[in-house]
């Protein structure tokens, strides 16, 4: 039960800083002005999973594919790099059966 509270208030800080950080959720909007879908907050599905994870729910799946071309820019990401280089986001994709982008280096 312990185990459980620690993982549920860990999850909701990640919830709360990625909502706190709509400045830089909103260059990462900017950076893929190409592809206004680019919003990292509607990935809160996935954050379990990313975080800790066990199953992958079809809304992440949905979210990944709808966000594909965001991946680099939301990697550039001082606030999002790490999650999304991760192993469990690797996994992620790989569920999701998206294949791992190529990022060209930030010019």
């Amino acid at each position: 039960m312990r185990m459980m509270r620690s993982s549920s208030v860990l999850l909701l800080l990640v919830l709360l800083d990625a909502a706190a950080s709509s400045a830089a959720a909103g260059e990462v909007i900017k950076a893929t002005a190409a592809a206004p879908r680019c919003n990292p907050t509607l990935l809160t599905p996935c954050a379990g999973p990313a975080l800790f994870g066990g199953p992958v729910p079809p809304a992440c799946c949905a979210q990944l594919r709808a966000q594909a071309g965001c991946l680099c820019a939301y990697a550039r990401s001082p606030n999002y790099g790490g999650y999304v280089r991760s192993p469990n986001a690797r996994r992620l994709l790989a569920v999701c059966r998206i294949p791992i982008p190529r990022c060209a280096p930030r010019p």
